[in-house]
């Protein structure tokens, strides 16, 4: 049997095409396998640097670091309330702002504690070697990323204070940091003197009480916030007279003074006139009179020396005691000038005029009646017009 060339050679082709085909369906498969590895790695360390628990921390320390709280915010784990919110976390790290440049930081290793993980993260300012610490705790999500890696957000909870206590006078109305609390009302002590209120959630830090009352006083404390300082104690004696119910105590305080010398130097008035500016009490009727008497003869004198002008040039007004809710002291100072007349004596019936100046002082008691300040008693003693020698 002959073999022809022809024939040798094209069974020689036929195997060549068919090494080559099976070679390049190896390589392609190769080069699949390969690819599909490559892939699962590329995926697997972008997974892997989405969900780093470091690289968020990192990542949330640097807006801590450049004061940017808006961006901090949306990195946390926040269930919001009235008080937990994004205006209340941006005041407190405002409270909290890093001063100056950051010239080196570290984060510790992380500890884990269940779905936790901590990091310490040591930090320098400037060329200060004093170092700085900044604890972030992460939160594991339930969310994944690239549908299996975890992510992150951050716990507030280490500035969290639970149930703080407020206590104020009984009957007042009360703000936290401008909103009022009265839906946080949980009892009134058992000596019905004040009421006690307590707010669940609040951020450690500042924040700022104000009791109001309706017609007297007022008052405001500013309490840093810690778990040590969870509470505060506000009394009546804290309160201070608001400033415009204060201005017009000072204007009446000061037109009875002025009233009280009119009067008196006034032939046609008498104690009558003068007790209708008082309270119109029994007592305070009667401490209007026994005052007018007592100025009344203080300025004509029995011997005939008499103050014929009185000018009071100043009245400086200030409270020195306010009793809650219905009770306040006010002290006035005031300069005046005067003409006067001497009087007579036996050895003598020669009167003689003469004008001089000088200072004192008064005390107005005022009380609260019927939702409106009256006096009820003046200290008040007759100027000093005697003649200088």
């Amino acid at each position: 049997m002959k073999i022809s060339i022809e024939s040798i050679k094209e069974s020689l082709k036929k195997d060549f095409k068919k090494k080559l085909l099976n070679f390049i369906v190896e390589a392609i498969k190769i080069i699949f396998v390969l690819a599909i590895c490559a892939g699962i790695g590329i995926f697997y360390a972008v997974g892997e640097r989405a969900g780093s628990p470091q690289r968020y921390a990192e990542q949330y320390f640097s807006y801590f670091v450049t004061n940017n709280y808006e961006k901090m915010y949306d990195m946390v784990d926040c269930n919001e309330s009235e008080f937990i919110n994004r205006e209340n976390f941006i005041n407190k790290c405002e409270g909290e702002k890093v001063y100056g440049s950051i010239t080196g930081y570290k984060l510790s290793k992380p500890v884990e504690v269940g779905d936790n993980i901590t990091y310490v993260v040591t930090y320098y300012i400037g060329a200060d070697k004093k170092p700085n610490t900044y604890t972030i705790t992460l939160n594991r999500q339930i969310e994944k990323t690239h549908m299996f890696f975890d992510t992150w957000k951050v716990s507030l909870e280490r500035f969290m204070i639970h149930d703080y206590s407020i206590s104020v006078p009984v009957g007042t109305r009360v703000l936290m940091d401008g909103v009022d609390i009265e839906k946080y009302k949980k009892s009134t002590s058992e000596d019905g003197t004040l009421d006690n209120y307590v707010v669940n959630r609040i951020f450690s830090g500042d924040h700022t009480v104000s009791v109001h009352l309706d017609a007297t006083g007022e008052i405001t404390k500013t309490q840093y916030v810690t778990e040590e300082t969870d509470s505060i104690l506000i009394t009546t004696n804290d309160f201070a007279i608001k400033p415009d119910v204060q201005q017009k105590l000072f204007e009446y305080s000061a037109s009875i003074i002025e009233f009280m010398y009119q009067y008196s130097m006034d032939k046609t008035k008498n104690a009558e006139d003068l007790a209708i500016l008082y309270a119109q009490t029994p007592e305070a009727q009667e401490s209007a009179k026994s005052s007018f008497n007592t100025l009344a003869a203080a300025i004509t004198k029995a011997d005939g020396a008499q103050m014929k002008e009185l000018d009071i040039k100043t009245l400086s007004p200030e409270v020195v005691s306010f009793t809650y809710p219905d009770r306040v002291t006010v002290k006035v100072d005031y300069d005046y000038t005067f003409k006067a007349v001497t009087g007579t004596t036996v050895l003598s019936g020669i009167v003689e005029e003469y004008e001089g100046a000088g200072n004192s002082t008064a005390y107005v008691y005022l009380n609260l009646i019927d939702n409106a300040w009256k006096v009820v008693k003046v200290d008040l003693e007759c100027v000093d017009y005697s003649k200088q020698s």
